[in-house]
């Protein structure tokens, strides 16, 4: 293993978990109200106690832990396949990128009771999902990691 990769994808990770921690807090702080910033987008702060778009969203306690474990241990699983795969000298970048992300979501799944999503794009009707910069990250590590799988 190389030191300088361990410290560049440590480095990618914690700036990941940071930049979400500090977007949320923020927005826990500052987006009670939606506050438009153009005609595609605003900020409201909504708590997500499903999975991405909001499926399996529920007020039972009980579908809420069943999902947060689920995703628990799916990150995990993702954890210990970047470990392997970085042993054996491939890049990790997706798998970092979806494992920081999701750890942060985690995060917002104890101590708020859902996750902390406030970015919102919409236009004349249509409406994206809310979402956060732990969600970007997860996309775009699911992205490397099927490009990775196509090239492979």
């Amino acid at each position: 293993m190389k030191k300088n990769s361990v410290c560049a994808y440590s480095f990618i990770a914690a700036a990941i978990f940071i930049l979400d921690r500090i977007t949320k807090s923020y927005a826990m702080h500052n987006f009670t109200l939606p506050k438009e910033i153009t005609q595609f987008l605003s900020f409201e702060l909504t708590y997500n106690r499903g999975i991405s778009w909001g499926l399996f969203n529920s007020s039972s306690s009980y579908i809420f832990g069943g999902v947060s474990v689920i995703i628990a241990c799916v990150t995990l699983m993702v954890a210990v396949m970047a470990w392997r795969q970085y042993k054996e000298g491939h890049s990790i970048i997706g798998e970092l990128l979806v494992v920081a992300g999701s750890i942060s979501n985690l995060v917002d799944r104890v101590f708020y009771g859902g996750v902390v999503d406030f970015i919102h794009f919409h236009y004349a009707g249509w409406s994206w999902p809310v979402f956060n910069i732990a969600d970007m990250a997860i996309v775009l590590g699911v992205g490397c990691m099927l490009y990775k799988q196509y090239r492979s």
